[in-house]
């Protein structure tokens, strides 16, 4: 393979550990500087750790393939510790001390809005691994903020598409009271009645709360068709142990924040077959087109990341890779001008990623659709795509 075939490769492909100290840049040589803060401690840390790991597999594949333009990168990885206001004072820290041109994370959407008011002000491009649509709109008010996870709307889309082919016109919803389930709830509610949807039920689960059978009891006895749930593990898993232990029959449906990672099915066991759920293409990668022009990038990315951390890699983790690919593509022709990189990385187009296919726009700091989403049901223990 040619070198510039490399670099090209890892840039479509291309935290554990201690922190690194950043020392001064001039006693460093030169070097492209990107901060990351992860839950790798505290009630979010099941996430926090492999997005740690996958963001440094990208930064290492980018440096042996020769950095950006011959710069390499320098990851600098902080605890946030599953706090907002801890994830806000390293922000400052990465940006005032360490003097990063860009910030991935944090990885929730709970833990990053605390920080939107510091990058905003202090002009720094950040890419939080939240999935709330607040963070990044609306857009003339989060001009600084990027997000790789799909939001809410496009799990909408997807799900509306896919009720409104099965002639599912009746549905429960149940969501976690904090700002990722209450936009999930929102965008719902917009979408439900054009699209000949009725809710018979609007539920709310806490983050911590181990039991949902009040809740799921209630929205079996009004007989919808479906259950929509919007919650991540371990709530989603625990909604799926209480869902059998009540013998409820009512096909449920999770949105992407539940199925990113492995968890959601090992925690929930047996209880989880049967069920539906919005994938990205990671988690059905054998049962992809040939053609798809994911495909080669993801097998690659599957190989490398569990020879080398030893574990099933996950939707979340790729999505945490496209982070530092999107700042990797803004670097090359901006520099670290955090100004010019923020305006670069804004104007991206058609740039395959692990995710998805990434166009991006001063309206529009995703730059993902639902056209990239599967829906999946767990089979044998796997997803697999519902055709």
């Amino acid at each position: 393979m040619k070198r510039s075939e490399f670099i090209t490769g890892a840039l479509s492909l291309a935290l554990a550990g201690p922190l690194l100290h950043a020392v001064p840049a001039v006693a460093q040589g030169r070097e492209y500087r990107i901060g990351a803060i992860m839950e790798l401690s505290g009630p979010f840390s099941q996430w926090g750790a492999p997005m740690r790991d996958a963001i440094q597999l990208a930064v290492d594949n980018i440096n042996v393939a020769g950095g950006i333009k011959g710069v390499p990168l320098k990851l600098i990885i902080y605890d946030g510790r599953s706090k907002g206001t801890e994830a806000a004072l390293l922000a400052k820290r990465l940006v005032e001390q360490d003097k990063v041109a860009a910030i991935i994370g944090p990885g929730t959407s709970p833990t990053t809005m605390p920080v939107v008011p510091y990058v905003s002000s202090a002009g720094v491009p950040t890419f939080s691994m939240g999935s709330s649509d607040r963070i990044i709109e609306p857009p003339a008010e989060r001009r600084w903020l990027f997000r790789v996870p799909y939001g809410s709307r496009q799990n909408v889309e997807k799900l509306v598409e896919h009720f409104k082919a099965r002639g599912i016109k009746k549905i429960g919803f149940m969501s976690v009271n904090n700002a990722y389930g209450d936009t999930g709830r929102e965008e719902f509610q917009k979408a439900a009645g054009p699209a000949g949807i009725e809710v018979l039920a609007w539920e709310k689960v806490g983050g911590t709360d181990t039991d949902m059978k009040p809740q799921l009891t209630k929205i079996r006895g009004l007989a919808p068709q479906a259950i929509v749930v919007w919650a991540i593990p371990p709530s989603a898993s625990i909604v799926e142990k209480n869902r059998a232990e009540l013998a409820i029959d009512i096909p449920v449906y999770h949105d992407n924040g539940a199925t990113l990672t492995p968890q959601f099915i090992d925690l929930a066991g047996a209880a989880a077959e049967g069920v539906y759920g919005v994938v990205i293409k990671l988690d059905v990668l054998d049962e992809l087109a040939a053609s798809d022009p994911q495909k080669p990038l993801l097998r690659k990315f599957k190989t490398q990341f569990e020879s080398r951390f030893g574990s099933d890699v996950g939707g979340l983790y790729a999505e945490a890779y496209d982070n530092v690919l999107l700042i990797a593509k803004g670097l090359e022709t901006a520099g670290d001008n955090r100004e010019k990189l923020r305006d670069a990385v804004e104007h991206i187009k058609g740039f395959v990623g692990m995710s998805g296919i990434f166009t991006l726009s001063p309206t529009n700091h995703n730059g993902l659709t639902s056209k990239d989403l599967v829906i999946g049901r767990v089979k044998n223990g796997k997803w697999a795509i519902v055709r």
